[in-house]
């Protein structure tokens, strides 16, 4: 599901389960009958092969599924060196409402467009046009069409749905709301349609332009690379005609952004903070913070003694005895700054003082359950007004930032699992070309 799910997300038939493929009958059973019974006269190929032409989709689809968990389990060439979740199969359970849509269209098609019915096996003219229209108008509107999915109302309401999984199967390909997919056909129907007007139209061109949809979705979504790059160095046309592999040049740094959260948050403490209160998941980014504060003089309180235990053992294998006295095991709530992450419970937000400053280190922020607090925003910068071709995906969090100046400075380091870059140098590089922390309040008092 979308992050914030728009109009027509859910298909029609969803409440219907599995038993969704009853709607077809209307439409397969006369097919076939009179196909198979019928007068010579009344027998139409191209309406009975519909049918076929849906289960043929499902079988080929299920054979990529197959063979990308086949790779997946084996473990090795893998893209992503991640498992599938639960989650993520029972969200890619749907990828067969696609073809059930497509299949309603094209018998409906069928019965109303008079040069989509009794269509010969092959045309020559129709395959060639179909190739062109292809390779021209609708690849130049794909394009288009998925960039504006990937603005911020059109991904928050639909394409996030398809971007929530990470390790991506061959249906993650389909794997969209229905408001989407409806798009997808009216484009991809273009050549279609066009062969359809224009008395070009065949069975071979319609099942082989279908079938080429179909495999470039899944081979491209893929956990692993299916064609080889020597493949691409012999016969180089053929990066015009499938996916291509990784570019050879390609260089990929893997960047999370923890520094410069941690950056963000240290710079986002009023000067003069003597204590703040450490509440939520010890993370990465949470240990470092701590580990900083205290290093600078900065007392860090934690309510629970299996997290003073975790920081003070920490601390310890830092060789930082003096980081260490700075830490303290609190029994009140008195503080005025609390640095807050995942696992923050509202009984404890209702606890704080009067005029407290909640600031999150956690992508997610708490419930603002206190009008007389403070609550500052997450770990977050204001991109440049130079800066361009900055859109949706790339919002002003820490971890799109952090990946923007990276790419500027030109660093070749990885930043992920145990590994933090350099705070300091984080926050001046970012600072100097052009982002800005985000502030919430003008003035607060020392504490």
């Amino acid at each position: 599901m979308a992050s914030m799910p728009g109009i027509l997300t859910e298909w029609p038939w969803t409440p219907l389960g599995s038993f969704k493929y009853v709607l077809l009958a209307p439409w397969v059973i006369p097919a076939t009958y009179s196909y198979v019974f019928g007068d010579e006269k009344e027998k139409n190929l191209s309406h009975f092969l519909i049918f076929p032409l849906m289960l043929w989709r499902m079988i080929h689809n299920q054979i990529w599924i197959t063979l990308s968990r086949y790779q997946t389990a084996k473990g090795r060439s893998r893209i992503v060196d991640k498992g599938l979740e639960f989650d993520q199969v029972d969200r890619e359970r749907n990828w067969d409402d696609q073809i059930l849509f497509n299949a309603f269209l094209f018998y409906l098609g069928s019965k109303t467009l008079k040069g989509a019915s009794n269509m010969p096996i092959w045309r020559t003219n129709g395959v060639i046009i179909t190739i062109l229209l292809h390779a021209g108008p609708v690849e130049f509107l794909y394009y288009w069409l998925h960039r504006a999915l990937h603005h911020h109302y059109l991904y928050s309401r639909y394409h996030s749905h398809h971007h929530s999984s990470i390790v991506t199967e061959p249906i993650t390909s389909v794997t969209h709301p229905f408001a989407e997919h409806i798009a997808y056909f009216v484009l991809f129907a273009i050549p279609l349609l066009t062969t359809v007007l224009t008395g070009t139209a065949s069975i071979a061109s319609f099942a082989g332009y279908i079938t080429y949809i179909d495999f470039m979705n899944n081979m491209g979504h893929c956990n692993f690379e299916l064609v080889s790059n020597c493949l691409f160095s012999l016969f180089p046309p053929l990066k015009y005609l499938m996916y291509t592999p990784s570019h050879p040049k390609l260089k990929i740094n893997v960047v999370d952004g923890s520094s410069l959260a941690v950056a963000v948050v240290l710079n986002t403490i009023p000067k003069g903070t003597t204590q703040v209160l450490l509440r939520g998941n010890l993370t990465k980014v949470a240990y470092a913070i701590a580990f900083a504060l205290c290093h600078k003089d900065t007392q860090v309180a934690v309510l629970h003694e299996d997290e003073y235990t975790k920081l003070n053992k920490s601390f310890n294998a830092n060789s930082s005895s003096s980081a260490s006295s700075k830490l303290v095991l609190s029994k009140t709530y008195s503080h005025k700054i609390w640095l807050v992450g995942d696992g923050v419970s509202e009984e404890e937000q209702l606890k704080a003082a009067k005029g407290t400053v909640f600031i999150p280190y956690s992508q997610f922020p708490p419930k603002k359950l206190r009008k007389d607090c403070f609550y500052h925003y997450t770990p977050a910068m204001s991109t440049p007004k130079s800066l361009e071709n900055v859109h949706s995906c790339e919002g002003d969090e820490c971890l799109a930032c952090s990946g923007i100046v990276h790419g500027l400075e030109g660093w070749n380091e990885h930043e992920c699992g145990n590994t933090m870059s350099d705070i300091d140098k984080i926050w001046e590089a970012t600072i100097q070309h052009g982002f800005q922390p985000l502030t919430v309040y003008s003035t607060l008092s020392k504490y």
